[in-house]
């Protein structure tokens, strides 16, 4: 059947959110040439021109731009990690390395662990304080591309910039494992490289929460801090399996939309959502 304009606009909204996937572009440009025809037979009998409806497609962002990773103003020092960046992998990922999707069930897992341990660490966990406030993490599509700039490196190093245009000062956790033999599950590992990292909590001294160190010796906590931040609300992450010699490495990044500031809190303490803005959230 033909759709009404509203829901034109809102399948073109939806188009926007997923033009980074790109398996799933081209599922969609096929959707897309159907809708088409019935739109169009429907303009016809609503009197509205071929010419203003393909206006309108172009309007609601079938088409639209990506960003201009090397405009300078993202990083000011140093080279964003998309500049130049292309599809392909890097020498160092071998001849046979591939993205693990980041399907609903991966995006899935990795929220649900993410807002588990988060909304623990809110009502006051180990010792740490309660938090004011503990936003639940949803899911960011560019976050997520832009990780996958660094993923397609095949090297465990974090990259000197990250940043959008909506998020300037983005946060990233790494995390790598190596087997042999028998395949690892890329949905299991996703998860254990999460707790992993919220594990750090047992080695982070709690002054910390209140004021992020300008210098800090000590066990590794940055994951753990970056996770529990109560101004990230988007998280992006992307995955590559690459070879090498007779090893397989799974690589993982996650790229946050907010990062640790030095001198400022992880979260504020206080009473569990009392600085809340819509409750809480009854799933966590």
């Amino acid at each position: 059947h033909t759709l009404s304009w509203k829901q034109v606009l809102n399948f073109g909204r939806f188009f926007s959110e997923v033009k980074f996937e790109e398996v799933l572009v081209l599922h969609l440009i096929t959707i897309c040439r159907a809708t088409a025809m019935n739109l169009f037979l429907e303009c016809k009998r609503n009197v509205v021109s071929y010419f203003e409806f393909v206006l309108l497609i172009t309007s609601v962002g079938l088409c639209s731009s990506t960003t201009n990773y090397c405009d300078r103003s993202l990083c000011g020092r140093g080279q964003h990690i998309g500049c130049n960046a292309t599809k392909g992998f890097a020498p160092a990922c071998g001849k046979n390395a591939e993205y693990i999707p980041m399907d609903a069930k991966m995006k899935e897992i990795i929220l649900n662990k993410h807002n588990t341990l988060r909304a623990k660490m809110a009502q006051g966990f180990s010792g740490f304080p309660p938090a004011q406030r503990m936003p639940t993490l949803v899911w960011d599509y560019e976050l997520a591309t832009v990780a996958s700039f660094n993923a397609r490196r095949c090297k465990f190093q974090h990259d000197n910039c990250r940043n959008t245009k909506e998020f300037k000062y983005s946060g990233q956790n790494l995390a790598m494992a190596r087997f042999r033999g028998k395949a690892v599950n890329p949905d299991e590992r996703a998860a254990f490289f999460l707790q992993k990292w919220f594990d750090e909590h047992r080695h982070c001294p709690k002054s910390i929460i209140a004021k992020f160190p300008f210098s800090y010796k000590g066990p590794q906590i940055g994951h753990f801090t970056l996770m529990m931040n109560d101004r990230v609300w988007k998280v992006g992450c992307s995955m590559v399996r690459y070879k090498s010699g007779k090893w397989t490495n799974l690589f993982f990044v996650c790229n946050y939309s907010m990062n640790n500031i030095l001198g400022r809190p992880v979260y504020t303490g206080g009473k569990t959502a009392s600085k809340c803005q819509t409750g809480q959230n009854a799933k966590f």
